[in-house]
């Protein structure tokens, strides 16, 4: 074999790359200019809208983590999604209405979705509330659904406008599901897996909400209430959630609960039955106004008389707190 001979099957490997490489960059490119992000856009718009919610959306292009959503906005509309605003919002109008039509937004830094494997599905990761959100969703099967939330911080990203209750402090946590299918559909009542919460120093600095107290829901403004660390483990199994664990402790008060969750197929409808005990300071309980009232005509606990007891009922969307069953208010 003569020199010129490997020089030119050199010079041939590296004209084959070179092609390779540029088809690559080519369709890579093409991907990016044509890609459907306006019609991609469009659909998370109607689907957040059609659950009552606006979504806003700054910009949606590739990024590292895959397709990437920037300066994300959700809100919730207070009087609904009209048709007029649904079209406003579908249309990503540069003029939009202000709170008072859309609410007060959850700002979120950005949401990157991209295909994956294991299980076969989609992987997500959301940046927001100076912490992340990530996990997938998939399965051939069965719905497998793993999220986990990381150093979130309360009192960022707008969440006291979006929730009406001004926080401070951490939150962790994750969330593992199988979720069967009943007629096609992934089916919550019937799921199995595991929820655990790790928050630090959640102080509940004050806002507005609206309580059960006894079968009625009433309004109330809440004043600074310290959970402190709270610590939460769940375990799920055929749509019967099992409290093993829930904890909450501060200089304010301390909580333990037990009980179950029977899930519904949607997280609204789901059936807490579940007990607490809770021992409140007395200038806790004076800062409380009504609610503090309340607790102190709760039953006391009859192996620990520090604790008062009491039972959440119903429905998480028309719930019921009070005395537990048989045991009456003092």
């Amino acid at each position: 074999m003569t020199m010129a001979t490997t020089e030119n099957r050199i010079a041939r490997w590296k004209l084959v790359l070179g092609y390779g490489v540029f088809s690559l960059v080519a369709f890579v490119l093409c991907l990016f200019l044509t890609f459907p992000y306006d019609t991609l856009r469009q659909r998370a718009v109607e689907a957040a809208a059609d659950a009552g919610y606006a979504l806003r959306i700054g910009s949606l292009r590739p990024g590292l983590r895959g397709l990437t959503a920037t300066q994300v906005r959700l809100s919730k509309a207070p009087n609904g999604i009209t048709p007029e605003l649904h079209e406003l919002l579908a249309s990503n109008a540069s003029m939009m209405p202000g709170p008072e039509e859309l609410g007060e937004p959850l700002n979120i830094d950005s949401v990157a979705v991209r295909p994956a494997l294991l299980p076969l599905g989609v992987a997500f990761h959301a940046s927001l509330l100076g912490g992340s959100i990530s996990g997938n969703v998939g399965g051939l099967g069965d719905v497998k659904v793993a999220v986990s939330l990381s150093n979130l911080d309360a009192s960022s990203g707008n969440l006291k406008g979006f929730s009406g209750v001004d926080m401070a402090g951490k939150l962790n946590g994750s969330l593992d599901l199988t979720l069967p299918k009943t007629r096609g559909q992934a089916d919550l009542s019937q799921a199995n897996g595991q929820l655990t919460l790790d928050s630090r120093g959640l102080i509940i600095q004050g806002g507005n909400v609206t309580v059960p107290m006894y079968g009625q829901p009433t309004p109330m403004d809440l004043p600074k209430i310290a959970l402190g660390d709270i610590d939460a483990r769940v375990k799920i199994e055929k749509g019967l959630g099992t409290i093993e664990t829930m904890q909450a402790k501060s200089e304010d008060l301390e909580v333990q609960g037990t009980g179950t969750v029977k899930l519904g197929q949607r997280l609204d409808v789901s059936q807490p039955d579940m007990d607490f005990k809770l021992n409140a300071e007395p200038e806790f309980v004076k800062r409380l106004g009504i609610l503090g009232a309340g607790l102190t005509i709760l039953p006391t606990d009859k192996a620990d008389p520090k604790f008062r007891v009491a039972h959440l009922s119903g429905f998480f969307n028309r719930p019921t707190f009070g005395p537990p069953r048989g045991q009456q208010m003092r």
